[in-house]
């Protein structure tokens, strides 16, 4: 019994420690670009957009409006940065490895102008990244979402954590995988006892 409990708490621990964690240039070299703009991630992945100069933003949009904002998506509100990095970076959750994510940059025409990006993209199809950076060359308009800043992800400054959960593809944290650990760790103590 105690062995079984001891097997469950190690496999428990790995399944939660295997998550990875992708880096999101945003604007680097004065460049209006995702680097990358195409991202894979699985199920308990994060991604964390870093901020270059001088503002810019992430928000999630759908396939068929790719600058404007997907009720209940992503928003990290504009992060600025007068020389090198942000302090303040935004990570995602993901939660659904099939559900892609567009996201696009919300500063003036940078969505436009090509700034924008997906989250696990389909392999085959027509929703492409090069089709969602076409329709945004084609937009009427670059809008910002009206949702409070750290929606969907969370915010973070250095170790200071600040954000709200989302109701979106992506949450602020994954509490399956706090739990997941929770659990682990006391099967893994009355193991020892």
């Amino acid at each position: 019994m105690r062995f079984s409990l001891f097997t469950a708490a190690t496999a428990a621990l790995a399944g939660s420690a295997a998550a990875v964690d992708h880096l999101v240039v945003v604007g680097n070299n004065s460049k209006l670009i995702f680097e990358p703009a195409n991202i894979t991630a699985a199920e308990g992945d994060t991604v964390t957009f870093k901020f270059w100069p001088k503002s810019h933003s992430v928000a999630q949009a759908a396939f068929a409006k790719p600058c404007e904002p997907m009720q209940d998506g992503f928003w990290s509100g504009f992060i600025p940065s007068e020389k090198g990095a942000a302090a303040t970076t935004f990570m995602v959750n993901i939660t659904n490895a099939s559900q892609p994510l567009w996201f696009y940059c919300s500063r003036a025409e940078h969505c436009q102008d090509g700034m924008v990006g997906v989250i696990n993209a389909p392999t085959s199809g027509q929703k492409t990244l090069a089709a969602f950076m076409k329709a945004a060359a084609n937009a009427t308009n670059n809008t910002s979402p009206v949702t409070t800043a750290g929606a969907g992800g969370m915010l973070m400054n250095g170790t200071t954590m600040n954000g709200t959960a989302g109701t979106g593809a992506a949450s602020m944290m994954s509490a399956s995988n706090y739990a997941l650990g929770t659990v682990a760790i006391g099967m893994l103590a009355s193991f020892m006892l």
